[in-house]
Formats: C-alpha cells, sequence, structure tokens
C-alpha cells in the first residue's frame, strides 16, 4: 500500500510536467495569431494498443483517440479517448485484492505531436472494475498523461489516476497502432 501512495505523488509530478509541456510545445508567431486558433476539424488521431510495465505493475490496453478540433498546423489537438485498459498489480508479500483490474475510460484528450513525439493530457471517467465480489465496480474521475515516439510502433510513457486505491499506475512500455503526424 505504501508503494502506491509513492507512485501517486510521482505521478502527480509527471503530470504537472506533461501540462508544462504542452505549454511549452507551443509557438507565438507574432506576425499570425489566426493560426493559433482551434478549428473544428472531426478526424481519426490514433488507434493504439500497448502494453507497459514498472517493476510490480503491468497494464495492457486498447485505446482509440479522436480530434475534435485542431490548430491550422495539425500540431495541436482537442479531442477524447475510449479505451480499456487492464492492470495486473504483484506483491511479493500478499495478494492486491481485487486484482486484476479493469478500466473502461471515456477522456477528454489534449495532444500536441511534433514529428515523431506525441504527447497528451487526459481527464474523464472511468469505470472501474476488479476481480473480487468486495471491491463494489463503481464510475471514477480519471486524469492522466501519455509521451510516445513513433508512429506506427513506438515507445510510451503512460500514467493514470483515479486518487483513490488500487487506481494509479504509471509505466513505460511499447505501442503499436496508427498514430497521425
Amino acid at each position: 500500500m505504501n508503494i502506491l501512495l509513492n507512485y501517486k505523488k510521482h505521478f502527480l509530478i509527471i503530470l504537472i510536467w506533461g501540462i508544462s509541456a504542452q505549454v511549452n510545445y507551443s509557438q507565438v508567431d507574432s506576425s499570425n495569431y489566426g493560426d493559433k486558433i482551434f478549428y473544428f476539424n472531426p478526424s481519426i488521431h490514433s488507434i493504439q494498443i500497448d502494453a507497459t510495465s514498472i517493476i510490480l505493475m503491468n497494464q495492457i490496453g486498447g485505446e482509440f483517440d479522436f480530434d475534435i478540433f485542431q490548430l491550422k498546423d495539425k500540431n495541436s489537438c482537442i479531442g477524447f479517448r475510449i479505451g480499456i485498459e487492464r492492470y495486473y498489480l504483484i506483491n511479493l508479500v500478499d495478494k492486491y485484492y481485487g486484482s486484476p483490474f479493469t478500466d473502461y475510460n471515456v477522456l477528454a484528450r489534449m495532444s500536441n505531436v511534433i514529428g515523431d513525439l506525441s504527447s497528451s493530457i487526459l481527464i474523464g471517467i472511468t469505470y472501474y472494475t476488479t476481480n473480487e465480489n468486495y471491491f463494489p465496480s463503481k464510475y471514477l474521475f480519471r486524469t492522466g498523461f501519455e509521451l510516445k515516439y513513433g508512429t506506427t510502433f513506438g515507445f510510451l510513457l503512460k500514467g493514470s489516476t483515479s486518487l483513490k486505491k488500487n487506481t494509479s499506475f504509471i509505466g513505460v512500455g511499447i505501442f503499436i497502432g496508427y498514430n497521425h503526424n
């Protein structure tokens, strides 16, 4: 349990860093502010299957990202993510009750793409389920981040939390799928 609280603290630090990275990616062009206005431009942003891990925590997932608004240069976009993630927690001393956990996510997403590097900040709701009967399935607030390198195959740093016991995860891994650039 102590390790999960420690992960929450690290997760929040990385989330704050991710938000600041979103701000740092933006560029000001004093001669043309029209390029910095989001336009209605619905399109598929990405479809991916991913697997991430860190020490005693593993995650597999599938996500579909859809853009609703994009900047004229198409580097930054706002949209949503629909996905499913399955988490496996391993403790060498005793069992994490309820593991594996499954999250069914509907999240708002702000993404920035520069070449093969993509970053996303996520916030929304998840339907959280466990394998144990005494952990009731419930809807929870969810926030997260994702940094990935590659378009059809690549590397991924991913984290998310609902700020409750056994709902936080951060991991490094790989993905395969489609990512617009």
